[in-house]
């Protein structure tokens, strides 16, 4: 299996519903990919201070590398990550993926 993990540092003047209904786009995503597993999403809780300003995460369980880059090129997905980019602190300097087998 795949976890891909995100962690944004979201604009302060994006509004929490926009956010929200970002993330729901990308759950709708599991019906349209196959090994799509899980998606899981929050703000940031920890009492740490080496967040680094990244404000909220996901993590999208996929079953193979594969299925990791169905869903990357999923026109869905691709759509959805330009408005996410968007919202983030410097665009790209904002977000961090990071993907590891388990």
């Amino acid at each position: 299996m795949i976890r891909h993990i995100v962690l944004f540092k979201v604009r302060p003047e994006v509004a929490a519903e926009d956010f929200n209904i970002l993330m729901q786009e990308i759950a709708e995503l599991e019906s349209s990919v196959s090994g799509f597993i899980s998606f899981e999403h929050g703000p940031n809780q920890t009492p740490e201070t080496r967040d680094q300003g990244y404000t909220y995460g996901f993590i999208v369980t996929l079953a193979s590398w594969a299925d990791l880059d169905v869903y990357q090129n999923n026109p869905s997905h691709q759509t959805t990550g330009a408005k996410l980019v968007a919202a983030c602190h410097s665009n790209h300097d904002g977000l961090l993926v990071f993907d590891m087998e388990i």
